[in-house]
């Protein structure tokens, strides 16, 4: 009789941790780890700097199909306009990138549009709505139209978009409407930025979203980025640009779990992070507190859904033979 009491107590608790495991996939912060954990590879430096064309077929580009349906919504369905996108193509990279965040909201209110697809995300930041990869993936969308290759960058908090001007990657923030630059005015890439920030050596942060911007007129060492330098101990970089493709499988549930349009439907679009560690010695807590998690967890699903179960079978089965 103890020994059924104390399986049904750890049956319960397994209950428990897996309702916490399911509600805990709410947090951006748990899923950009849960990624890296699942679906990440560790790179070099140098892998960062490849272009798309040296990347080949490992950077994942959205269908025709895919293309064509999403930019024919945009231009019937929302503010922006096919004439002033195209009109801007030959503007230079840097530029351009400005002129595009220029049109688009001015940052958001930290609340991620989960299983919203591109047409209902440019409505909402417009007004002010979304957190940082929401502002990303619009963003790519739009500089994709325009001929710029373009690819999501992230660390454990902020997600925004790497550009290729054709020679090499420069960094972009569409959430806080800023590019930054070096002590020689040369934009710098999402990598290059990290490690000036986590070493603490001087990052520039021109504000390219116009006056009416939260950043505008605000020193460089007010930026977040500067208090929370730690989570630029790693860095991910998205290996392609599928924006339509990915958004599109997200917004198949989007009323299920975060962790099931996270992780199931990403079998032929799902978003492949590269990782890099700046800093190895510099492990994130929240890292930690994630991994220390999945591991009790298993041990305690092991315990209790194998291990106890068999156990108690064997212990019965002895008992009727004796």
């Amino acid at each position: 009789m103890k020994t059924e009491k104390f399986i049904t107590s750890f049956f319960m608790l397994n209950i428990i941790l897996a309702v916490i495991l399911v509600y805990s996939m709410k947090s951006d912060g748990i899923i950009s780890v849960f990624e890296d954990i699942f679906y990440s590879k560790k790179v070099s430096a140098g892998y960062m700097t490849f272009s798309p064309e040296l990347l080949g077929s490992s950077f994942k580009r959205d269908s025709e199909t895919d293309r064509n349906e999403g930019y024919n919504r945009i231009f019937t369905e929302t503010n922006i306009q096919r004439r002033y996108l195209t009109g801007i193509s030959a503007v230079p990279p840097v530029e351009r990138a400005g002129l595009i965040v220029k049109i688009m909201g001015k940052s958001g209110d930290g609340m991620c549009l989960d299983g919203k697809d591109i047409v209902e995300k440019i409505d909402m930041t417009e007004h002010r709505k979304g957190c940082s990869k929401d502002f990303a993936e619009v963003f790519s969308v739009l500089a994709n139209y325009t001929g710029l290759e373009t690819r999501m960058v992230k660390n454990d908090r902020h997600y925004g978009v790497e550009i290729f001007d054709g020679k090499k990657w420069f960094f972009i923030d569409p959430y806080y409407a800023i590019i930054p630059f070096d002590d020689n005015s040369h934009p710098l890439s999402f990598t290059n930025m990290a490690d000036r920030i986590s070493k603490k050596r001087h990052v520039r942060l021109e504000c390219v979203g116009g006056n009416d911007h939260c950043f505008a007129g605000k020193p460089t060492e007010s930026h977040p980025y500067f208090a929370e330098r730690s989570d630029f101990a790693s860095v991910y970089v998205l290996m392609g640009n599928n924006i339509f493709g990915i958004l599109k499988k997200e917004t198949i549930t989007p009323l299920k779990p975060k962790f099931v349009y996270t992780f199931a439907p990403y079998r032929e679009v799902k978003p492949h992070w590269a990782h890099l560690i700046t800093d190895t010695e510099n492990t994130t807590h929240l890292r930690k507190i994630v991994v220390s998690f999945m591991m009790l967890w298993i041990c305690l699903f092991l315990a209790t859904d194998i291990v106890f179960p068999v156990y108690f079978i064997y212990s019965k089965l002895n008992q009727r033979k004796k």
